[in-house]
């Protein structure tokens, strides 16, 4: 990204962080996002990621020379945080994890309960989705669960609806029931009602059933209940993003 200023030209270049807070990234980078003369390293918090913002500044017909300082810094930045970095500039995580699913040709079944259907919604809004998202199911309810996406009445009685047994039994469902390689499922209490002394509003579990593997993730998320279906959203679509990265 380049801008012109008064005397000089600006270049930028956005990289995007999911599984850490502001405060594990600054710590992470702390000593190398120390503003220099014509260099600076920022972060800008949101609530489900964190931009790293690196700008350098010069006289214009230095450009190359910018180039050359934004990606001297692009590569100190990834080596502190690695695969924790999902995309560049306008990159959203959906986008990432389809153009995984499209290189790794593999298809993908999602199965959503306190998150009504946000997943599947942001996967669908990248053109071309059709080529690798096959099927998804809003199981609200546990007889919702257990008629379409088979989930054992024994598992919801012993565990409950929200808990990493049931959260794998539904990404096995619709793996199965949408015949696709990877099956996704999320299911936890978003609030402000439903909850119990051992389950707080914001656990949300989420499950992932491949060819070869399978996975679950315990989260606590905090917000309002629009706020923990966006950070439940994104953490899966990351579960995904991790699974795709290692095959």
């Amino acid at each position: 990204m380049k801008k012109k200023f008064a005397g000089g030209v600006t270049r930028t270049r956005l990289l995007k962080v999911v599984g850490l807070n502001e405060p594990a990234v600054d710590k992470k980078l702390r000593d190398i996002s120390k503003t220099r003369e014509n260099l600076e390293i920022g972060l800008i918090a949101h609530p489900t990621e964190v931009e790293i913002r690196i700008t350098a500044r010069g006289p214009a017909g230095n450009e190359d020379s910018l180039s050359g300082l934004i990606s001297q810094a692009e590569a100190k930045v990834r080596e502190r945080l690695g695969d924790y970095i999902f995309g560049v500039d306008e990159e959203t995580l959906e986008k990432v994890v389809g153009v995984l699913l499209s290189l790794r040709h593999k298809t993908i079944g999602v199965a959503e309960s306190c998150t009504g259907g946000l997943i599947s919604h942001r996967l669908t809004n990248v053109p071309g989705s059709s080529n690798y998202f096959l099927h998804s199911v809003v199981a609200y309810s546990p007889e919702a669960k257990m008629n379409i996406l088979k989930v054992r009445q024994e598992k919801l009685n012993k565990f409950g609806a929200v808990s990493p047994q049931v959260s794998q039994e539904m990404a096995e469902g619709i793996r199965s029931l949408s015949r696709s390689d990877i099956g996704l499922a999320v299911t936890g209490i978003a609030g402000p009602g439903g909850t119990t002394q051992k389950k707080p509003v914001g656990l949300v579990y989420i499950a992932l059933a491949g060819d070869d593997s399978n996975s679950t993730e315990e989260h606590h998320f905090s917000g309002s209940r629009e706020m923990i279906k966006e950070k439940a959203s994104q953490a899966a679509l990351d579960l995904v993003r991790k699974h795709l990265l290692k095959e």
